[in-house]
């Protein structure tokens, strides 16, 4: 899917990777998500794209409040070769995610700061290579739920280790599990996890 942005005037707000931008130059992204709230925000995730939005000080003073995206580096493509120094291998390390009938549920994944994706009840099943966004000793993990009402199945995100092959995933035993269930606080808030990549 590719979306153009060309400052269109919208009832709500607009976010990208969860940050308000309202007042987008024209930009083009490919490979993205978007969808509407009741509220009439627009949400758009574009886990290949960093964004960042112009302070509000520099607004007060008159500078035109911007977005810019562009898409971060590409990760080296797996070869014999050894990786470079703190470089992870790519399809060595997986996210990949299990619905069992949840409502309600979002959740957004971040690695080391960086907003990769959301997960989302009720969307088929995500499998991703992380490497891009991980690197050699300590990592940060972290899965931020966004408020609402629960209901249903629990929402599970898995992440570590992994081999690909035959279009499946296998993850042996996976550093990270995350488990939402329809119990769970309806205020949302954040689990962190380090995971350690040797």
């Amino acid at each position: 899917m590719m979306l153009l942005l060309a400052g269109a005037v919208l009832a709500g707000d607009i976010y990208i990777n969860g940050v308000r931008a309202d007042v987008p130059p024209v930009v083009t992204m490919e490979s993205v998500s978007v969808r509407f709230d009741e509220q009439g925000n627009v949400w758009i995730d574009a886990p290949q794209y960093r964004v960042t939005v112009v302070p509000a000080a520099q607004a007060a003073a008159g500078a035109t409040p911007a977005v810019t995206a562009s898409p971060p580096p590409q990760p080296t493509p797996f070869s014999v070769a050894a990786p470079a120094a703190g470089a992870v291998p790519a399809a060595t390390w997986w996210l990949a995610t299990e619905d069992n009938g949840s409502d309600g549920q979002n959740v957004e994944l971040l690695l080391n700061g960086v907003s990769v994706c959301h997960v989302r009840s009720g969307e088929p099943q995500m499998i991703i290579d992380v490497g891009a966004w991980l690197k050699r000793g300590a990592n940060e993990v972290r899965l931020r739920a966004s408020p609402g009402r629960y209901g249903g199945g629990a929402l599970v995100v898995y992440l570590g280790r992994g081999r690909a092959g035959d279009g499946t995933v296998n993850l042996d035993t996976p550093d990270v599990r995350y488990t939402r269930r329809a119990i769970d606080l309806g205020g949302g808030g954040d689990t962190v996890f380090t995971v350690q990549v040797p």
